[in-house]
């Protein structure tokens, strides 16, 4: 402990002169040739070389943007660079006009001498408003106009369903005989609007064995209406319950158990959708093995009719002039018109500044929030 306490001692004698005080030292600090060098110093070993960028980074200026020696006037004579996007100038669609200022009346006759103002707006071209730029014709083109998939004319019936489904399996079948499916399996099928299409592919015999099926009939020539391009579409085929009914009477119902593979079972939830507008879900649709499978997740029962629907179907209450069925709640309002006071009491209403219906700007439930101490 004595030696280290000596050795103590011995050290500051030898390197006080050699060590500035605290003063000097934050003095030589601060001053820009010792900050300098000990930045380059600092820089050089990093680097092993000449370092890049500037030595102090915090009072770096901005590069003066690069002047042109041309005139003022050939500046102001150049175009304008189109800073539009591409997709924008690219655009098949009829666009708003861009916002134009007209030059000044001083500046036109300073330019044109024979120049004078018009005082009034004949022969201008009107332009309507922004909000209903779209809605005008040619602003909008046919190509821009959506075109679903799916049938427009929703099929709610199970019996007309299970028509258009043994039809959609007879012209998947008839694909795969012909050797067609693996190229139309993912494209659009012809529409098949008319009904000697819908009569030639239910009138081919379905026959399945062990879960295969196979077709009886003239399976070429169905698959050559479903992959004509050239085919005009038509409105969807109207089948009435009864005539389906009918149909389903004729059929052997083992159709129903074809067993379906991944392909064959999108091929159907395609092919009905696009007949009767029944999309089953893609979590539904794995669990479809068979035929009748995809009949139960599409067919749906239709609602029940309420009371008052049921009543006015069966026309119960026609004989009795002081009796009417409503399928709703009559309130007050409806009352009022009924006899028509109606107009009066929201003329009345509307003078005096009162809500016509509801509380207006009063809120609700005003004892509650002085009960629970919110007011």
């Amino acid at each position: 402990m004595r030696r280290l306490q000596s050795l103590q001692l011995a050290i500051p004698s030898q390197c006080a002169a050699s060590r500035p005080s605290f003063a000097a030292a934050r003095a030589i600090s601060t001053t820009g040739p010792a900050h300098s060098k000990n930045t380059e110093w600092i820089r050089g070993k990093l680097w092993k070389g000449e370092a890049p960028g500037p030595a102090d980074p915090y009072t770096q200026r901005m590069e003066p943007e690069a002047q042109s020696n041309l005139p003022e006037e050939a500046l102001e004579s150049r175009p304008r660079q189109d800073k539009t996007p591409a997709a924008v100038r690219e655009s098949r669609l009829t666009l708003p006009a861009r916002r134009t200022e007209a030059t000044a009346e001083k500046e036109l006759q300073s330019s044109d001498p024979t120049y004078v103002p018009a005082t009034d707006a004949e022969g201008l071209e009107e332009i309507g408003a922004l909000s209903t730029w779209w809605e005008q014709p040619g602003h909008w083109g046919d190509e821009s106009v959506f075109k679903g998939f799916g049938s427009a004319d929703k099929v709610v019936e199970r019996e007309v369903v299970e028509v258009h489904l043994r039809r959609a399996v007879v012209e998947a079948l008839a694909l795969q005989q012909t050797g067609a499916f693996s190229e139309w399996a993912t494209k659009k099928w012809s529409e098949g609007g008319s009904r000697d299409e819908l009569d030639q592919a239910l009138a081919v015999q379905v026959e399945v064995q062990d879960g295969k099926a196979t077709l009886k009939g003239d399976a070429s020539s169905i698959a050559e209406t479903l992959t004509s391009e050239s085919q005009e579409a038509e409105s969807s085929t109207i089948v009435t319950v009864e005539e389906a009914k009918e149909m389903i009477k004729l059929w052997d119902p083992s159709w129903k158990n074809i067993a379906l593979d991944d392909s064959l079972r999108f091929a159907l939830r395609k092919r009905l959708y696009q007949l009767t507008g029944i999309l089953i879900p893609d979590a539904k649709l794995a669990a479809a093995n068979t035929a009748k499978h995809i009949l139960t997740l599409a067919a749906r029962d239709p609602k029940p009719l309420k009371l008052a629907q049921m009543l006015e179907k069966r026309n119960a209450f026609a004989d009795l002039a002081n009796v009417a069925v409503h399928d709703r709640k009559i309130g007050p309002i409806d009352k009022e018109v009924a006899v028509g006071r109606w107009k009066v009491i929201e003329e009345e209403l509307k003078k005096r500044d009162l809500p016509v219906t509801g509380y207006g700007n009063a809120a609700r439930n005003k004892e509650r929030d002085w009960l629970t101490g919110k007011i």
